[in-house]
């Protein structure tokens, strides 16, 4: 699927367009819903998805050796969001005000309350995490290694080991340490 030294940047440009667009098919979905967790809203999900790769093409432009891709990505991913938050935009909090609305008063489907209540509990449950703990079981969810956690977060193994822990206990209904 992917030819590791076209990654590395080995190869000629076309070459590594052609390498990061396998990449974009195979990482994309993944990398966007990780983004719409930390994002709170798809249309800035997109945006920080589309500069993810832009990122990566970048790198491997310039020559750069990316060992574990997964984990690049989503660290570059996290990163993107810890910056995009940190950012104060009213339009941002307006647009996913008024999305949330629309997506309330006109969702067609008969079950639509129902999905509704449905989310409000989930986002209620992972209220009760730690940032540090959500972000673990976000990614976790995608499927990352303890290993690849922690180099995302930019924090320990037994720090990711602990804070999973923790955080299925929350979500299991026991301590709220």
């Amino acid at each position: 699927m992917l030819d590791g030294d076209a990654l590395r940047g080995r190869e000629p440009a076309s070459a590594l367009e052609t390498a990061v667009r396998e990449v974009f098919v195979v990482w994309r979905e993944p990398v966007y819903h990780y983004l719409i967790l930390m994002a709170g809203n798809p249309a800035d999900a997109e945006d920080l998805t589309q500069e993810t790769f832009i990122r990566l093409f970048q790198e491997v432009s310039k020559g750069r050796r990316i060992d574990n891709l997964r984990a690049w990505l989503f660290r570059v991913a996290h990163n993107l969001a810890v910056d995009l938050s940190r950012k104060p935009s009213r339009d941002r909090a307006e647009a996913g005000a008024l999305e949330r609305m629309g997506e309330q008063r006109f969702d067609p489907a008969p079950d639509a309350e129902r999905q509704m209540l449905e989310r409000e509990r989930r986002e209620c449950v992972l209220a009760s995490l730690s940032p540090q703990e959500r972000r673990c079981m976000e990614l976790r969810a995608e499927g990352l290694r303890y290993r690849e956690i922690a180099e995302v977060l930019g924090i320990r193994i037994p720090t990711v080991q602990t804070l999973l822990g923790r955080a299925v206990r929350k979500l299991a209904g026991g301590t709220h340490d």
